[in-house]
């Protein structure tokens, strides 16, 4: 029996642990005889770039604690011809179980490449693994690598707070832009730690919805009442109208919007008159294995391990994800859904997760998120500030 496994699209902080728990899997079962891989997905397939994995477990297990995907990844656009070629290649390679780690896209490629084997009557069995800071792929709980880079941002705008904090005038504003593709589910989970309207971040913007300039203004208007800094987070694909990054210019990406937060920049300062300035951790979110999520970390791995299970009990076809059966204290158990009822759908974040009058997560997000990550974060502010010492 021979596997073949590819990771694509953009690397999570735990996608390695994925592909660990694949190839680990695999080489404990009698009978498998090859696991090979591609280098940049299907990108490599196509161009003959195979790599064959048999005896680097202890390498693999290595990369575990590394960010990046040790394959690479890949946002190349398949045509109907290439998909043909990419059954073909795994002919080729006499291959019975194709693995695929990516995210929403890559649902799409898996699902047509199972298809095909469908139609050609091939025993090919094709499994999903999802993985994406997004954590919008539909049929699981949430998606690994999504906890990774929610801890880096609440730990993260847990500092950033500590630095706003200690200059009081002239007043200023912070915008911070966050990825999170069209869903709400990252961005709003920097105000997990509100308790009120007017702690930091003050004004936090979904990308489910979209703004004008003079909503925005407003908002910051009515946020300096109460705070002389304010910290701004807004979506790498933000919606705002009459506004749009040049960086959106001929990008293949949906609706991205990336870098909007510099023309946001420029019209708070010529309408407002306040210092401006911006942060963007960018790739950060997806990088920082100092700040991983440990539980992430465990479930990306047993996830790629029962894509193999999956695989070798007769399923093709499927996604596997998560199914929380209890919150308090979390537990759950690992499922397999048809490919055929999420793939390319996005799970965008519910609007009842979301209180959009205070710029904050309704109790059902709390209850969603809080017992995934609490046990890694720190929900109070342990910084002193000069008020302590009067």
């Amino acid at each position: 029996m021979n596997i073949f496994v590819a990771q694509s699209g953009g690397p999570t902080s735990v996608i390695n642990s994925t592909l660990y728990g694949v190839v680990a899997q695999a080489e404990e079962v009698d009978g498998v005889k090859n696991v090979y891989a591609s280098t940049n997905g299907l990108e490599g397939l196509l161009k003959n770039n195979i790599i064959h994995l048999n005896g680097k477990v202890d390498l693999l297990k290595k990369a575990k604690d590394q960010p990046g995907a040790i394959l690479g990844g890949s946002r190349f656009e398949l045509t109907d011809v290439d998909f043909e070629k990419i059954v073909d290649k795994l002919l080729e390679l006499s291959i019975n179980v194709f693995c695929y780690i990516g995210g929403n896209g890559s649902s799409r490629t898996i699902n047509k490449v199972h298809e095909i084997c469908i139609s050609r009557n091939l025993e090919i069995k094709c499994i999903f693994i999802p993985k994406t800071v997004d954590n919008d792929v539909c049929g699981t709980d949430h998606t690994p690598g999504y906890l990774s880079a929610a801890k880096f941002l609440i730990q993260s705008l847990n500092h950033i707070e500590a630095d706003i904090r200690s200059n009081n005038f002239p007043p200023q504003i912070e915008i911070m832009e966050v990825m999170g593709g069209n869903a709400g589910w990252l961005i709003g989970a920097s105000a997990i730690r509100k308790k009120q309207k007017n702690d930091f971040p003050q004004i936090v913007y979904l990308p489910e919805d979209e703004k004008t300039i003079d909503e925005i203004l407003s908002d910051i208007q009515s946020a300096l009442i109460e705070s002389t800094n304010i910290l701004l987070m807004v979506p790498d694909h933000m919606k705002l109208t009459s506004v749009a990054s040049e960086i959106n210019q001929n990008n293949p990406r949906h609706k991205y919007n990336g870098g909007v937060s510099y023309r946001l920049a420029q019209e708070i300062q010529k309408n407002l008159k306040i210092k401006t300035t911006i942060t963007i951790p960018n790739k950060l979110y997806r990088s920082s294995m100092n700040l991983v999520s440990h539980q992430d970390l465990h479930e990306a791995e047993i996830i790629g391990r029962e894509a193999i299970s999956a695989a070798l009990s007769g399923e093709s076809g499927k996604l596997i994800g998560i199914e929380r059966t209890s919150a308090d204290p979390y537990e759950y158990k690992l499922i397999r859904v048809d490919l055929s009822e999420i793939s390319g759908k996005e799970r965008v974040l519910p609007s009842d997760y979301w209180d959009s009058n205070n710029f904050m997560p309704t109790e059902k997000f709390r209850n969603y998120l809080l017992p995934l990550l609490e046990k890694e974060i720190d929900m109070e502010s342990k910084y002193l500030t000069t008020e302590y010492l009067f």
